[in-house]
């Protein structure tokens, strides 16, 4: 359910973080006013003392997550970097090396490119990647076998491509087998919980001497919650990082068209 969640529009999750935290507060503030504590009551330091402690909380269960969360996904873009650099090289070098495998190189990086961004960037692949991915990925490297036979015509050149191809072995290695930056079901049914007690415990609050401060402060906190929410949710989210895997995908098709005799 949270996968589906983060797959929507940035406006919509930004609307569903705010809306349900605000349509919380609503009743329970007009219950409060109509109610007419007093704030000075004794009754109120007891809902006083529990909403700064499940403020910070909230507040230090949500720094902990943005703070991991996007660790995660910087670490995965930065694995991809290197992995599509490793690409880009290989396909200059192959080209300077055989002009006549670099056709079929060029076509067996399309090929991997598009399971790669269909099966592992697209939707969150199986842990060691999708064999979908896998296959086409092993059949490129398979190209590569005839190298072996030119080693001793072209030692140099042919050495430095090997080099990059299990270059790339290591760094699709590494990523396949990385952790994801999604976020843990448990920790964000945690923190919702927290972030809507600490909603709730504001609009619990005794009104102050005008009704419009009650207000300001029940809406506030609650759309405050709702933003951070929303943040947490988008950098977790596809959106967050479909952009900048996508450029870095398009580097590389940008070089097989570079790369293309015709």
């Amino acid at each position: 359910m949270l996968e589906a969640f983060l797959a929507f529009p940035l406006w919509l999750i930004v609307l569903i973080s705010i809306g349900v935290p605000v349509a919380i507060v609503i009743p329970i503030a007009q219950a409060i006013l109509h109610a007419r504590i007093k704030p000075e009551s004794d009754d109120t330091e007891g809902i006083v003392a529990v909403f700064g402690f499940v403020g910070t909380a909230f507040t230090l269960l949500l720094a902990f997550i943005i703070v991991n969360v996007w660790s995660d996904q910087v670490s995965a873009q930065n694995i991809l970097f290197d992995e599509t650099i490793t690409l880009e090289s290989i396909i200059v070098e192959t080209r300077a090396f055989d002009p006549k495998l670099a056709p079929e190189i060029r076509g067996l990086v399309i090929d991997y490119l598009e399971d790669v961004r269909k099966y592992e960037i697209d939707v969150t692949p199986p842990s060691g990647g999708d064999p979908r991915a896998e296959k086409t990925f092993d059949l490129l490297l398979a190209a590569f076998d005839t190298l072996e036979k030119d080693l001793a015509n072209k030692a140099a050149e042919a050495q430095v491509v090997l080099e990059e191809v299990r270059q790339l072995v290591t760094d699709r290695e590494i990523r396949v087998s990385s952790a994801s930056g999604s976020l843990d079901g448990m920790t964000t049914l945690v923190c919702i919980l927290l972030a809507l007690l600490t909603v709730i415990m504001m609009a619990l609050l005794p009104a102050p001497s005008r009704r419009w401060i009650k207000w300001v402060q029940s809406l506030g906190v609650a759309i405050s919650v709702g933003l951070v929410m929303s943040l947490v949710f988008y950098i977790a989210s596809d959106a967050y990082t479909r952009k900048a895997e996508d450029d870095q995908i398009k580097r590389v098709e940008m070089a097989l068209a570079v790369s293309n005799p015709d």
